[in-house]
């Protein structure tokens, strides 16, 4: 791939997806105060229900504003633009067609579903709720794939074996989702069945927010910041020396 020079505020956007990933799987039960069977039940939450729009409407509005790098024709058929632009487009999509109500493993989301009090765009409808499975998947998907296939191309190849590697859980994770979806459409029980959807969606969602934190240069400004702070030290301390 040709020598390309990135706008730093794709480096900001690296950092921003990265620390909403990290995020949005820890705040979502502190929130609510209890695990619920996936990361879309938080949509039904008082306090969590914002965040979760917040974020993931964060995380659509800033995928679609990254551009990365240029298409290399000889080597690359999609872009970086067009395949976050895809991944920013689903994110919203699961804001705006939210997951169904059902099975949320929450007795007060429950007597919501009864009652049909639902918040905002809340349903049960199953078409409905495919169309955010889906869009969720297709969310994850984009993200696994800038980890592993996108984020491997630049100059700086120390990190490689680490975004190749976050890329790969992301897709194993989506794939165990998949698997848990078919053994539960034939009522076959495993020992994570309540809740293997919010454990694989956290895996996924970690993975590949440590990927862009790295990517977005996370580090070397964590160690830039360090040195300064460790400079300005030193620097006191000869001031201070010299005035005695």
């Amino acid at each position: 791939m040709p020598i390309q020079d990135l706008q730093h505020s794709d480096y900001r956007i690296r950092k921003l997806i990265g620390s909403l990933g990290l995020a949005l799987p820890i705040l979502l039960p502190i929130a609510s105060n209890q695990f619920l069977a996936s990361i879309s039940h938080y949509y039904y939450s008082t306090l969590s229900s914002l965040l979760f729009i917040i974020i993931l409407s964060a995380f659509g509005l800033f995928l679609i504003s990254y551009k990365g790098y240029k298409k290399d024709i000889e080597t690359e058929t999609i872009s970086d633009d067009f395949l976050t632009n895809i991944g920013g487009f689903a994110a919203l999509i699961v804001v705006f067609i939210p997951t169904v109500c059902e099975e949320s493993m929450s007795t007060y989301i429950s007597l919501l579903c009864e009652n049909e009090n639902l918040p905002l765009f809340g349903h049960n409808n199953p078409t409905l709720g495919t169309i955010h499975l889906v869009s969720a998947g297709v969310f994850i998907f984009c993200m696994g794939w800038m980890s592993k296939y996108k984020f491997t191309r630049g100059r700086n190849t120390k990190f490689n074996t680490l975004y190749r590697r976050c890329g790969t859980i992301v897709f194993i994770a989506v794939a165990l989702i998949i698997v848990g979806v078919i053994l539960e459409k034939l009522h076959i029980d495993f020992f994570i069945n309540n809740y293997y959807v919010f454990i694989f969606e956290t895996v996924a969602v970690f993975a590949f927010g440590v990927s862009w934190l790295v990517k977005g240069k996370a580090i070397e400004n964590i160690v830039a910041f360090k040195n300064e702070v460790v400079g300005t030290s030193e620097n006191d301390n000869t001031e201070n020396k010299e005035d005695s």
